[in-house]
C-alpha cells in the first residue's frame, strides 16, 4: 500500500500542490472513472460528483479532468484543503462544495442540480448504502435522477449491499461476499469476472455498454445466470 501511495505521489503528483489535474490514461479496464469518462465523451453523463483529495467533493464536466480525479483514487473519506489543488480544478471548469474540502456527496449533487447539470453521476462507497437510498428518494424534491455508482465496497453488510442493489445504477464488487451474493444476483449486466461490476437500470447497462464500446481490448459477452463469479478467479479472502 505505501509502495502504490509513492507511486501515485511521484507520478500524478497525488496528494500535493503539483497534482496531475488531467489525464488520457485509463489505467482500469472497467473502473469507475474509465465508464464515467467514456459517459461523459457519449453524452449520457454532463457532469460527476467525485471526491478528490485536498478538494473534497467536486462537480466535474470534463472528461479528462474527471479521469485525473478519479483514475488512481481511491476509498477518499476526508480531507483537507490544499488551494493549488481547488484553483487548478475551478480553473478547468469544476464547481468545489466548498473551500474547506467538505465530502458530501448528496449536497454536492444537489448544488450540480442547482448549478443546471441533468446528467448528473456520482460515485458513493458502500458503506454509504443509505446516503444512495436517501438520494433515490429525493430525486423528485432535488429535480434530478441521480446515476449512482457504489465503489469501495469491501466488507459491507448483506443489508448494506441489499440497499445498493435496490438503489444504485452500478455496484462494484472489490473484495465483498456479500455484494457478489446478495446484490449479484439482482444485477441485470455483469461487466469482469474477477471483480465484477454489476448493472441494476438501464442507465447502468448503458454505461457498462458504452465503456464495452470503447474499450480497446477484444471482450466477449454472452448470456449467463448471475453473478458469474468463479471461485478461483476471486479475491482471497472475501469479506
Amino acid at each position: 500500500m505505501e509502495r502504490v501511495l509513492e507511486i501515485h505521489m511521484q507520478e500524478m503528483g497525488m496528494y500535493g500542490p503539483a497534482r496531475v489535474l488531467e489525464l488520457e490514461q485509463q489505467p482500469v479496464s472497467f473502473g469507475a472513472s474509465e465508464m464515467l469518462s467514456d459517459g461523459m465523451v457519449e453524452g449520457l453523463v454532463d457532469a460527476a460528483v467525485l471526491a478528490c483529495e485536498g478538494a473534497g467533493s467536486v462537480i466535474v464536466s470534463r472528461p479528462e479532468v474527471l479521469q485525473a480525479i478519479g483514475g488512481h483514487m481511491t476509498g477518499l473519506v476526508s480531507t483537507e484543503p490544499i488551494a493549488e489543488i481547488q484553483d487548478g480544478l475551478e480553473a478547468r471548469g469544476c464547481i468545489l462544495l466548498d473551500r474547506r474540502a467538505g465530502v458530501d456527496q448528496l449536497a454536492a449533487f444537489k448544488k450540480a442540480v442547482e448549478n443546471g447539470f441533468e446528467k448528473i453521476a456520482l460515485t458513493l462507497t458502500g458503506e454509504n448504502a443509505r446516503c444512495a437510498a436517501d438520494l433515490r428518494e429525493r430525486e423528485e424534491e432535488l429535480g434530478a435522477r441521480a446515476m449512482i455508482l457504489a465503489v469501495h465496497n469491501t466488507g459491507i453488510s448483506e443489508g448494506q449491499a441489499e440497499i445498493l442493489a435496490e438503489s444504485c445504477d452500478l455496484v462494484w464488487s472489490c473484495a465483498s461476499r456479500a455484494v457478489r451474493e446478495v446484490a449479484g444476483r439482482k444485477a441485470v449486466l455483469q461487466m469482469g469476472i474477477s471483480i465484477p461490476v454489476f448493472a441494476f437500470t438501464l442507465a447502468g447497462k448503458r454505461l457498462l455498454l458504452n465503456r464495452a464500446l470503447h474499450f480497446k481490448a477484444p471482450l466477449v459477452m454472452h448470456r449467463a445466470a448471475l453473478p458469474l463469479a468463479p471461485e478461483d478467479k476471486q479475491p482471497s479472502p472475501l469479506v
